[in-house]
């Protein structure tokens, strides 16, 4: 999720340095094109018109801009969460896109066996995580709600695009 990345990280250094293009966010046109990007990003990720991967990417990011264009208006300017948030998203994503996704072609037997039943086990599909990402921005008062919903959403993420890059393997 490269895009969501970048997004992640340069969201945190607009509001850091206070730079008025991140109030464009908060107008009805930037959360509206943020909603079109997301709305776009799951109908084709319903109808299975790009690999995973990509849709997860613009639902992400879309989710990101939408949640800061939503919820800062409701909270101060300089609330820690408009930097601490996207830089822990940024972070996390990096971590499991380098050390499980980029590396799951070369799990040995065991590895990929266990993946896989871990992925039957897991309570939460793909659809319930982006409801509960979905339900997390719309509750603005309680903060902590939408960044765990997006942990969940990574996680997921990268269970199925592990099983992807594993299933693509000759």
């Amino acid at each position: 999720m490269i895009v969501f990345i970048a997004c992640c990280a340069l969201l945190a250094i607009l509001v850091q340095s206070h730079n008025p293009y991140v109030l464009l966010l908060t107008t009805p046109l930037g959360l509206g094109i943020s909603l079109a990007i997301m709305s776009i990003s799951l109908i084709i990720g319903y109808f299975k018109k790009v690999p995973s991967l990509i849709w997860h990417d613009g639902f992400a990011s879309a989710g990101l801009l939408v949640w800061y264009g939503y919820w800062q208006p409701q909270f101060d300017e300089n609330a820690p969460m408009f930097i601490f948030y996207p830089l822990y998203f940024a972070l996390f994503t990096s971590i499991v896109t380098l050390a499980l996704i980029n590396k799951s072609q070369r799990f040995d037997l065991e590895s990929i066996q266990y993946l896989r039943q871990l992925n039957k086990i897991v309570r939460y599909d793909i659809s319930v995580a982006i409801l509960f990402v979905l339900i997390s921005i719309a509750i603005t008062r309680h903060y902590a709600l939408y960044m765990i919903a997006m942990t969940f959403f990574i996680v997921r993420h990268t269970l199925i695009v592990c099983l992807e890059e594993i299933d693509q393997q000759p």
